[in-house]
């Protein structure tokens, strides 16, 4: 068997506020592997979000370890730690930011420009990933004239710019109708096929389908993993208990 791409032990994270202390991750265990689509689902303020900023170095944990491609991110700060993110993880969001003043293609090329590419290498980088996100007919435009949709399929490009083995997304059909949703999920599947490890925090279990495990969480634990499109009982009950 592969190594894990991401290997996560014994995590927790604690929020302090002036009343008490939060617990948004109690223990958490999990290992990714190269090429795999995992879905982290569950029901608002489980966690799974906090989890995914945890795995991107964007919050530090109260305890525990997170190992992504081999460097434990404890041992990362400041501008190294965001040089290994840029380089590492492609992620697209539930509302993505754009430059207003730049089209298309020259905000999809930013992270390159940012990394001091060559501008024409870069623009060329930005038209294949563009492509690949079946983009490449709206060089031009600016983001904002595009459907919510379509943005999500340029901040998808954009992940793609640096060719990070792992993309990360975040609820990225929140804002979406059905069929945008569909749509990203449809490149999301090419992408895999691409051998690119895709993580996919969302609580739309329609979703379920697409991903080769599925991790369910609840109150800042994974209640299990499964890899077919049932979702077992056990799990099911768990997420259907009133609180």
């Amino acid at each position: 068997m592969k190594n894990p791409i991401i290997q996560i032990k014994n995590l927790t994270k604690t929020f302090e506020t002036r009343e008490r202390e939060i617990d948004v991750i109690r223990g958490v265990d999990l290992d990714i592997y190269p090429g795999e689509f995992i879905l982290i689902f569950g029901p608002s303020g489980c966690g799974k979000t906090t989890l995914l900023n945890l795995i991107l170095g964007l919050e530090a944990p109260t305890g525990g370890q997170i190992i992504v491609n081999g460097q434990d991110l404890a041992e990362l700060e400041g501008d190294a730690l965001s040089q290994f993110r840029r380089l590492v993880f492609g992620t697209i969001f539930q509302s993505a930011v754009w430059l207003k003043s730049f089209n298309i293609l020259e905000n999809v090329a930013l992270p390159l420009y940012l990394d001091g590419a060559d501008p024409r290498e870069a623009r060329e980088i930005a038209l294949n990933c563009l492509t690949k996100t079946h983009m490449q007919d709206f060089l031009n435009s600016r983001p904002y004239e595009l459907s919510g949709g379509e943005q999500q399929r340029i901040g998808l490009a954009r992940a793609l710019v640096n060719d990070s083995p792992i993309i990360v997304a975040d609820e990225p059909t929140g804002n979406l109708d059905s069929q945008s949703g569909h749509n990203l999920m449809a490149t999301l599947r090419e992408l895999h096929r691409l051998k690119k490890t895709i993580i996919l925090v969302t609580h739309n279990l329609s979703y379920l389908v697409h991903a080769d495990r599925k991790v369910a969480m609840k109150d800042g634990l994974i209640l299990g993993h499964f890899t077919g499109n049932a979702m077992p009982k056990m799990i099911r009950e768990i997420l259907e208990e009133e609180e």
